[in-house]
């Protein structure tokens, strides 16, 4: 069971993914060794189990036209929004390798160490970069906690 409670979720999106691409009815049980049911099943596991125990076996019921476009039209908008889903993880491989190669100064204005800056004019600049930073940092997280964009 260490196997299935790993992989749960991952069992659960192939089981859904073969009842769309298929139209099949996919009814799935499996019992824990603590003793705890895990279900899934499209439509409803009860409805397959349901099926399946008054003798109608695996034979698939007959689907009207409708519901097989909308499942159709379902499955396109499902795999657009996989490939959308892979694009931007590469935009963002792409974004973090560009980051990573970006070269970073060993005298930059945030590495540099306030008890170290002897001229006054100096430091208070550098006080006003360390405020800058921190006013934009308080904005980052304001608008994250209220699920807001960042300006």
């Amino acid at each position: 069971m260490v196997t299935f409670s790993r992989r749960q979720k991952e069992i659960h999106t192939k089981l859904s993914e073969l009842s769309l691409l298929c139209g099949a009815d996919v009814g799935f049980l499996v019992i824990s060794s603590t003793g705890k049911p895990y279900t899934f099943g499209n439509p409803s596991f009860e409805a397959v189990a349901k099926r399946f125990l008054n003798g109608e076996g695996s034979s698939l019921l007959q689907q009207d036209a409708e519901h097989k476009m909308k499942m159709e039209e379902l499955y396109k908008v499902y795999n657009s929004l996989v490939e959308k889903v892979a694009a931007e993880e590469k935009k963002l491989m792409m974004a973090k390798a560009e980051a990573e190669a970006l070269p970073v100064e060993s005298n930059a204005w945030w590495k540099i160490d306030p008890a170290e800056v002897k001229e006054e004019k100096v430091a208070k600049q550098l006080l006003e970069k360390y405020e800058e930073l921190y006013e934009k940092l308080l904005k980052e997280i304001a608008a994250r906690n209220h699920g807001g964009d960042v300006p």
